[in-house]
């Protein structure tokens, strides 16, 4: 199987890119799960990872039977769509740190795709449909090329590094640290208006159980005014609540926040002389820097043409599925 530096796990790069293979074969247990580390590709343009995860079949087989067809087929709100994610077996992506005789490397992109026995197929598509689930000819060249047990579903994933120096073509030793990305689980919901001082709203986290309670300081309905983002012609939904808060015990600002349940209004065609407004993502980080109390903590409703009088939020929880790993072994010439 060719590996080039500047292509991802699918496409094919340019001959001065292109890696040599130095085989592994190093397979370990990342908690539960069955890690094969195929082989490491180096060159003087970089170096590349190749990273074999298997998934049991009766873990995919729980996941379709709860996700059938036509729920999967019904997703509509990004709570829906971060649920499934949490559920599937197959979306456990991860990062790997790697160093070569003990020097860093930079990582420079990471790609992914999955493969499934014939069996798993024909569950993930009931009905049959061309939405379903198949196996692409990339998933097929890394079964052939590493050999991996085609009774287990597998998620495949190739990362790219840049050397940090002098290229290592002949490394005698790897290490790796895996992290497990970080996965959004909502623990609860409540309702604000234009006022809520004081009100308290009580949750717990998802995997420990551990109490926590907010405490709502102040909602404010505010209208934006972004005069220099946005497409001429385009009007933009300006209107927000601004949420002021703060939890008790503290946790990293990074694994809790709350979100607005509903999707705002989408821009529109509008008389080009009109101020234009910003779109959802820059207004957020936008409204994020005003905060005049950097004690309490904010939380930014979707955007709407009009003033909403109510705000549905859910409280949402960053879990890591599994703790970080750390191995280090040899490469045999």
């Amino acid at each position: 199987m060719d590996v080039y530096h500047d292509n991802n796990i699918w496409g094919k790069g340019s001959p001065e890119t292109k890696l040599t293979a130095l085989p592994v074969n190093h397979s370990f247990l990342w908690g539960e799960q069955e890690i094969l580390i195929p082989a490491v590709y180096v060159g003087k343009a970089g170096a590349a990872l190749d990273v074999c995860a298997k998934i049991p079949i009766e873990d995919m087989a729980a996941f379709l039977k709860k996700w059938d067809y036509e729920r999967r087929m019904s997703l509509k709100t990004p709570e829906e769509f971060e649920q499934i994610d949490a559920d599937n077996p197959g979306s456990r992506e991860f990062a790997v740190e790697i160093c070569l005789d003990d020097t860093p490397l930079a990582l420079r992109m990471s790609s992914s795709l999955r493969w499934y026995p014939e069996n798993v197929i024909q569950m993930g598509n009931e009905p049959a449909s061309e939405d379903g689930f198949e196996n692409n000819k990339s998933a097929e060249e890394w079964m052939g090329a590493y050999g991996c047990d085609r009774g287990c579903c597998w998620y495949f994933e190739r990362l790219s590094y840049n050397w940090d120096g002098e290229p290592i073509l002949f490394p005698q030793k790897i290490s790796l640290a895996f992290q497990a990305n970080l996965i959004s689980i909502t623990a609860g919901h409540f309702f604000t208006g234009v006022s809520c001082n004081g009100k308290t709203v009580k949750t717990a986290h998802p995997l420990t159980g551990q109490e926590y309670t907010l405490t709502l300081h102040s909602c404010e309905q505010i209208r934006n005014s972004f005069t220099e983002i946005g497409a001429k012609g385009v009007v933009y939904p300006e209107c927000c609540q601004i949420l002021s808060y703060s939890i008790a015990p503290e946790i990293d600002r990074s694994l809790f926040c709350i979100r607005d349940c509903a999707e705002g209004d989408h821009p529109r065609m509008g008389d080009a002389q009109r101020q234009p407004g910003g779109s959802n993502g820059p207004t957020a980080v936008f409204m994020a820097g005003k905060n005049a109390a950097p004690d309490k903590r904010m939380a930014v409703s979707s955007l709407h043409f009009e003033p909403v009088s109510e705000v549905q939020w859910r409280m949402v929880f960053q879990i890591k599925p599994k703790n970080d790993a750390e191995i280090s072994f040899p490469i045999k010439a």
